[in-house]
């Protein structure tokens, strides 16, 4: 401790005045009501003691001082809120570019559909179609007669979702792999990976079975079944729980629902 005042402005005069001199210190109200001065660094003590000798409370050089000492102060506060407010921008930089990564689970059926798109000459080979079709097709020389449903179950169940990856033309598997990447990548980020496949999983069998009872045994596929359910739900959800990190615009609700 440097010294004890009993007046409050004189204390802050002199701490100021410290202040401008260099030396920092800090000021605490005693028991007894008188104010202390501690000095920070306590190889600056003796300095200290040296500037409170020659210390005058009433002197416009000292009363200089301490003014100088406050605007030095709110330099440095408004420099030291810049330094923050840079280093939130910088960890929100940062934390962006952890966001944009795409989620494994996403990856991983973006990278299955693209295979697919392209083994299937984009949809146009009903030879490789007919692997990852709901109904498996038999070709003929007059085209291909889709066989039963039942060969979903006797042996071959892989039909309910393989549908999924088939897409046919750029268009479609764009705009599929578009949303995919930022819905899917969403609800791995909230939730997880395996909740995410599972989601799919059970959306896309939904999907397939639902468009089966609606079309009958034809060629359909795609990921627009899933991707319309991951937005579906990412937006009731953000509606319902004011706690889930993401909303959906209207006006992309609108354009979804058109």
């Amino acid at each position: 401790m440097l010294t004890t005042v009993t007046d409050e402005t004189e204390a802050k005069t002199l701490g100021d005045a410290l202040y401008a001199d260099g030396v920092v210190t800090t000021l605490k109200e005693t028991r007894d009501g008188s104010i202390a001065i501690w000095v920070h660094d306590e190889t600056q003590l003796e300095q200290a003691r040296a500037f409170l000798n020659g210390f005058d409370p009433s002197s416009s050089r000292f009363a200089e001082m301490a003014k100088q000492a406050r605007t030095r102060r709110k330099k440095e506060a408004k420099a030291d809120e810049r330094l923050r407010a840079r280093t939130e921008r910088i960890r929100g930089q940062i934390e962006a570019k952890q966001n944009m990564r795409i989620g494994t689970v996403t990856i991983g059926l973006i990278a299955i559909c693209v295979v697919v798109f392209f083994l299937t000459d984009m949809g146009e080979n009903i030879a490789v179609v007919g692997y990852f079709t709901f109904v498996p097709p038999v070709l003929t020389r007059g085209g291909a007669i889709w066989g039963s449903v039942s060969a979903i179950w006797e042996g071959q169940p892989w039909r309910l979702f393989t549908p999924m990856f088939l897409h046919f033309g750029f268009i479609h598997i764009l705009f599929n792999m578009w949303w995919l990447k930022d819905l899917g990548t969403a609800i791995e980020r909230v939730f997880s990976a395996r909740y995410l496949l599972v989601f799919v999983l059970v959306t896309a069998a939904f999907s397939h079975v639902l468009e089966y009872g609606m079309s009958g045994p034809t060629i359909f596929g795609g990921m627009s079944g899933v991707v319309y359910s991951l937005f579906a739900f990412i937006w009731i959800r953000g509606r319902l729980d004011p706690s889930f990190p993401y909303r959906m615009p209207q006006q992309l609700v609108t354009f979804m629902l058109i």
